[in-house]
């Protein structure tokens, strides 16, 4: 299978692409909204970060039970229902209904994402680590472009729930075009599958026809499963709490203005963007995956402290781009060394529970940061943020050095 055999994965990758950026635009978009919904509502730091929590339990049930939804609809069938809970998740929010009842449309809308992209992590890995690297980038020019049309639409004084006018008309686009490009899609990856089969040795070929259920249990004692789980957790948690909350740290510690702050928002996921499409092939070819984690990790670190201590606002919003800039070839650099090192029968199982895990961190942690900004203020997004980014570092460490020519005879050669 590459990108152009079958023909149809050439429309694959664009619908997939196309997804990625209401995907992108619902994530990005949070932060600008932020201080207009805790108006709006009339609720603190703690109750709004309930929207995060609604989002992470829904990518929570499907890191549970995305394996049996894959087995019972199949792969069209389950790209299809992650964009109905979209679509559903889109048109609540444009109502501005009650507050609890605009959770639960976060929830559908974690369930929806949860979905598609246990599909999509299967997919553009078969064709190419640049094709993840290209996802990605449409991901982060949505979460680029969410917030600067908020932004306008709230400086304009549009109420802040219409703007999801324009997701539900993104997401229907994508319900009808992934429905079409995907049609075959069940029967194409199984005669993929049964081209690998046949260049397997007999012993791995008997042992192919396990369960779902089988197959699921043997990547949840996988250690390289966890591993991944941990690293994406955090890493999705860092960047989507920067992405939500640096708004409101600008505001309230460096007095920013409501009607034009939503700007820094646009411009940390601008960076995320340019890093993602700029930045990931070349770190693969001249550093490796391993290597460029680790650099880029570091880097980020230093400029979030800038943000965190550089008193003046426009300073802080350019170091949050830069921190962005950096962050951006993370997640695509990840799922390409993953999926070099996760045995072929647990891959599907594995990375559908690593891509829940990683969406539900980049709600749990944005919630948490909310709920510990009620007490002690929104400063806390930037220690948070770099405690995630150690307990990633580590994690990284920790998965198999397989770029490392020869035997490794030391530390630093399973390290470096």
């Amino acid at each position: 299978m590459s990108f152009r055999n079958p023909p149809a994965n050439l429309y694959r990758v664009i619908a997939l692409c196309c997804w990625g950026l209401g995907a992108g635009m619902t994530d990005g978009v949070i932060g600008s909204l932020l201080p207009f919904i805790e108006d709006y509502y009339k609720v603190s730091y703690g109750i709004v970060s309930l929207l995060w929590l609604g989002n992470a339990l829904g990518y929570i049930l499907i890191g549970l039970i995305g394996y049996q939804i894959d087995n019972w609809l199949g792969k069209w069938k389950s790209l299809i229902v992650g964009c109905v809970f979209h679509i559903a998740m889109s048109a609540i929010l444009i109502s501005g209904t009650k507050f609890p009842v605009i959770c639960v449309a976060m929830f559908f809308g974690g369930i929806g994402c949860a979905i598609n992209m246990s599909q999509l992590n299967i997919f553009l890995p078969m064709l190419g680590a640049k094709y993840i690297g290209i996802y990605s980038g449409f991901y982060g020019t949505g979460a680029f472009a969410g917030p600067l049309l908020a932004t306008v639409m709230t400086d304009r004084h549009v109420k802040w729930n219409y703007f999801y006018f324009i997701l539900v008309g993104l997401t229907l686009f994508n319900l009808v075009f992934i429905g079409i490009t995907f049609r075959n899609y069940d029967t194409d990856f199984i005669n993929y599958r049964s081209g690998i089969d046949e260049d397997e040795n007999e012993n791995e070929q008997s042992q192919e026809p396990t369960s779902k259920q089988h197959d699921f249990i043997s990547a949840f004692k996988n250690f390289r499963t966890w591993l991944g789980c941990i690293f994406v957790f955090f890493y999705q948690g860092a960047e989507v709490s920067m992405g939500g909350w640096v708004v409101t740290f600008i505001l309230t510690y460096r007095k920013g203005d409501a009607n034009s702050v939503g700007f820094v928002s646009s411009g940390f996921w601008a960076g995320v963007t340019i890093g993602r499409f700029l930045l990931t092939n070349p770190l693969i070819k001249y550093m490796g995956n391993r290597r460029s984690v680790l650099i880029l990790a570091i880097v980020i670190m230093v400029f979030d402290v800038l943000t965190w201590l550089v008193p003046e606002k426009i300073a802080a919003g350019l170091f949050a781009s830069m921190a962005g800039l950096f962050i951006g070839p993370i997640y695509p650099i990840m799922i390409t060394l993953l999926s070099q090192i996760l045995p072929r029968k647990i891959r599907f199982c594995s990375l559908v529970l690593i891509s829940a895990f990683g969406s539900s961190g980049g709600s749990a942690v944005p919630f948490m940061v909310g709920m510990i900004s009620q007490v002690r203020g929104t400063f806390v997004l930037h220690p948070i943020f770099l405690g995630c980014y150690v307990l990633l570092f580590l994690s990284w460490i920790f998965l198999p050095n397989i770029e490392r020519k020869g035997a490794i005879r030391n530390y630093w050669q399973r390290f470096w």
